[in-house]
């Protein structure tokens, strides 16, 4: 046991080529930057977070800053990138990028995407490494850097396969059953999206296809086609879902998977020969900085499946749903409307969130039940300045991957209740069940 901990030591400190972070770095910064300029350039700064008259940030009582400050962000964001992809002050650059982009994310949770998690959590490791002058590895990089950017690539697509081993995905071909027919006006393959048999194709190949491509990427022989799988595969993903820069991400991603020293392999093919780093040959990774090393990762791929462990119904309760790498796994309709109750008077009222909220809050909201509390805890906190304490009570349907609708929560319990106590008493009705009184 303890040669292994040493050995593990040594091949986690040892260095290597940095040619294939340093271009990784260089990929990042640009594509930070440019998904910057891109949510400039379509209007969202204004239309998605400077328009809304109310958000529902992630930290209860965050303000949304002004339209000029909101903007400043966004070019710290570009700026950021454009920092980390020169090398001219990577550490600075990773910093600033961060710092503005997380502080965007926490504005609305109506927003949320997998891949701003993911972004975020590649931006925070970068910010870690040991960058030398002009964004270099003095010595070569330490082989821990690559091992867990490395991991953290494949978890999101583990995570995402084992996520479709279910019966909606495998047996029905939900969602992509309703959501393949939609692009039926392609020109040659539209009358094929719209055939039943395909989507269900598509879903057994999208399953096999995010289990399988860690290895395939890992293991030298079957590198080369795992990279065409990662190209072909999110480049066909981008032109059918509106997915922003997630293919571009997880396209650049899958060079970490390549030999270390790849772009200097490639310039030497190319006829553009450079010189190998001088390695230093480092030594052992610290126990500590291992025991740490080791949490991290440890905590990196327990948490996606953090719902299995304490039985969440992810789909439907979509408790455990974020930060787990569940992608694209559930279509929801639904409608909620919620009876705000004076205490002291008992006079009550109905709220609808289209009343407050722009279309693409109010379809979040609508279905998912942490969201529905939230707008609750608004309206009550929209009561207080008025001087009155209320109740809020959710009339809530919804349905999944095409089922019936039903009752999603339980409509005697008041949402501005402590979240803990909301689900020890069962506030989210399970997936097939009923209220009683409710139509059968």
């Amino acid at each position: 046991m303890a040669a292994a901990r040493t050995g593990l030591r040594a091949w986690l400190g040892k260095r290597e080529d940095d040619a294939g972070l340093v271009l990784f770095r260089v990929l990042f910064g640009l594509l930070a930057a440019g998904a910057a300029l891109r949510f400039v350039a379509k209007g969202w700064v204004e239309a998605l977070l400077g328009a809304p008259p109310v958000h529902l940030p992630w930290v209860r009582g965050l303000e949304t800053p002004s339209n000029t400050l909101l903007y400043l962000l966004f070019a710290a964001q570009v700026l950021g990138g454009l920092l980390v992809a020169t090398g001219r002050a990577t550490r600075a650059g990773l910093g600033l990028w961060l710092a503005a982009f997380v502080y965007v994310e926490l504005l609305d949770k109506t927003l949320y995407l997998n891949h701003y998690v993911f972004l975020t959590l590649v931006g925070a490791t970068l910010l870690t490494l040991p960058w030398g002058p002009g964004g270099r590895f003095a010595g070569g990089a330490p082989r821990w850097a690559r091992a867990l950017l490395q991991l953290e690539v494949g978890l999101v697509w583990l995570w995402a396969g084992l996520a479709k081993l279910n019966a909606d995905w495998l047996l029905r071909g939900w969602p992509l059953a309703a959501w393949l027919p939609r692009h039926g006006d392609l020109p040659l393959i539209g009358p094929l999206l719209e055939a039943p048999a395909t989507a269900l194709a598509m879903s057994w190949a999208g399953a096999a296809y995010d289990l399988l491509i860690p290895a395939l990427l890992l293991w030298p022989r079957s590198r080369a086609t795992g990279l065409a799988l990662v190209v072909v595969f999110h480049a066909a993903v981008g032109l059918l879902f509106p997915i922003g820069v997630f293919p571009w991400v997880m396209i650049a991603s899958a060079t970490l998977f390549l030999r270390p020293d790849w772009p200097r392999r490639l310039a030497a093919h190319l006829g553009q020969l450079r010189p190998a780093p001088a390695l230093d040959h480092a030594a052992p990774l610290s126990a500590p900085a291992t025991a740490a090393l080791l949490g991290i990762a440890a905590l990196l791929s327990l948490w996606p499946g953090r719902h299995l462990l304490l039985g969440w119904d992810a789909a439907w309760a979509e408790r455990g749903h974020r930060f787990a790498w569940r992608v694209m796994l559930i279509e929801k309709g639904g409608m909620v409307e919620l009876r705000v109750v004076d205490k002291a008077t008992g006079k009550v009222r109905v709220e609808r969130p289209r009343d407050q909220l722009r279309p693409w809050q109010e379809a979040q909201v609508r279905t998912q039940p942490d969201l529905i509390r939230d707008y609750a805890l608004l309206l009550a906190d929209q009561a207080k300045l008025g001087g009155a304490e209320v109740a809020v009570y959710a009339d809530a349907w919804a349905s999944l991957n095409g089922r019936p609708a039903q009752r999603q929560l339980r409509p005697d319990l008041d949402l501005t209740r402590p979240e803990a106590e909301l689900w020890a008493e069962g506030w989210v009705l399970p997936l097939g069940g009923r209220w009683p009184g409710d139509p059968d």
